[in-house]
């Protein structure tokens, strides 16, 4: 039996094998199965703490088959063009057509990788199961630790949690057939977009393995029976906590999101940012060698509850955007940040009193575009406004003398600026020029005068 596949078909499948099993080199020697099936064939693999199965299809039964990894990768391709794949005795042969011209592989037959059981039942669930299980990953370390930080909690209540210890993602409401807590490698083959396709999604476990079937890929990861995972619900904030809240417009969120990566840094690692709510909602940095911090003035976008500044790692924030999150939770500046919805919740530890940058008059202020400039403050409680430290009042009112610039005119400002330094140098040049012309003639005019004074000596 031939087994035909496109090239951008292989190159899909290679990727996320390469992903499942943290494969780097294109030139792998892992085993990559070919199985025939009820439904067809089966391409499979398995590596340490996770196996992979793909359907694709078959029109008859044939005696299987593996080859290396680099097998696909040398015939992968980017376009639609049919690649065949067969047994030939103790050799597998890959035959192609690029640019017209017959192309063909052999590899010596490899042992076929010995997969996980598969499970008699499973749970259906929601597809958005995949995108909890994608941010639950992206939310993990993915260095072993101590407290299994580079694995995914299942809860048999439904609940997916994930922490790295900085940062933690729970997403609850899904239908797992197990009791207890089960952990999982934080695998990034579940992140794929080939997955996150699947019109349906069921899960099941074994004594060993979870298994994640989605559309036409199927994933084993191994449970961890021996790690201990932190109480991460311990430290969420209840919901009645929150001594102030800031509440983000859409497209205040979208604009943060890119802006707040713009923002001066210093360097450090948490990459802080001061975000004030005072009044206006704004977010702030300052670089170390300079004097004047610039600050983001969200300007539809509010407060509720106290006044208060507070330091915190600008991607967490940028993140909890992303995730789709418009109000952060904040109980105090020591105290974790919170964003939640009906099903999830995302909170990150803040930076602390020390790192809070205060205003400055003299800031450069950057507003988001709106065409509303005026800030709604609901349910403002009149406290005084929460700081890590007594700050020097200000000389003026910083409403009336910070500097208030839109992005277009920083743009303007900076041609302007590159225009007289473009003429500057140019003046320079012809100064320069100039001087040089002049020193050439002083030196004619002194050997001039110098020959006059030794013929007027002669005379004498």
């Amino acid at each position: 039996m031939l087994i035909s596949l496109t090239r951008k078909r292989i190159r899909s499948i290679r990727t996320t094998i390469s992903q499942a099993f943290d494969i780097k080199s294109r030139s792998s020697r892992t085993a990559i199965g070919f199985q025939a099936s009820r439904e067809g064939a089966k391409i499979i693999a398995c590596h340490g703490d996770v196996a992979v199965e793909h359907a694709v299809s078959g029109d008859s039964p044939f005696e299987p088959f593996a080859v290396p990894l680099a097998a696909l990768a040398e015939c992968e391709g980017g376009r639609d063009d049919s690649v065949t794949i067969r047994r030939d005795g103790d050799n597998v042969v890959l035959e192609w057509r690029d640019a017209g011209i017959p192309q063909v592989i052999r590899h010596d037959l490899m042992e076929l990788p010995v997969m996980p059981a598969a499970v008699a039942t499973t749970t259906a669930n929601d597809p958005s199961l995949l995108a909890a299980l994608s941010n639950a990953v992206y939310t993990a370390d993915h260095e072993p630790t101590r407290y299994a930080l580079n694995c995914i909690r299942l809860s048999g209540d439904g609940q997916v949690v994930a922490t790295d210890g900085r940062q933690a993602y729970i997403h609850s409401g899904f239908a797992f057939p197990w009791e207890g807590e089960v952990l999982v490698p934080a695998s990034r083959v579940i992140t794929r977009t080939e997955l996150s396709k699947a019109a349906f999604v069921n899960v099941g476990k074994s004594d060993d393995w979870f298994i994640l079937h989605a559309g036409a890929w199927r994933v084993w990861l191994k449970i961890n029976k021996d790690a201990r995972f932190p109480k991460v619900d311990q430290n969420v904030p209840s919901a009645n906590a929150a001594c102030s809240t800031m509440h983000l417009s859409d497209a205040d969120a979208v604009f943060l999101a890119k802006a707040i990566q713009r923002l001066p840094s210093n360097g450090e690692f948490n990459k802080p940012v001061t975000v004030d709510l005072n009044g206006a909602v704004s977010v702030r940095a300052v670089e170390a060698s300079e004097s004047k911090p610039t600050e983001i003035v969200l300007t539809s976008s509010s407060r509720e509850g106290d006044a208060i500044r507070f330091s915190t790692n600008r991607e967490y924030l940028a993140r909890a955007t992303r995730l789709g999150f418009r109000s952060v939770h904040i109980t105090g500046q020591e105290s974790p940040a919170c964003c939640r919805d009906q099903q999830r919740t995302y909170l990150w530890a803040l930076l602390g009193k020390a790192g809070v940058v205060p205003s400055d008059p003299e800031a450069t202020r950057i507003e988001s575009p709106t065409s509303h400039h005026t800030i709604a403050i609901s349910q403002e409680r009149n406290k005084p406004m929460i700081t890590g430290k007594p700050e020097h009042p200000p000389k003026q009112a910083e409403s009336s003398q910070a500097e208030t610039v839109s992005v277009d005119s920083l743009i303007e400002s900076a041609e302007s600026v590159k225009a007289s330094l473009r003429e500057s140098t140019s003046q320079v040049t012809e100064l320069i020029a100039a001087l040089k012309r002049h020193r050439r003639q002083s030196k004619t005019l002194q050997s001039a005068l110098s020959s006059i004074r030794a013929l007027q000596a002669i005379d004498a």
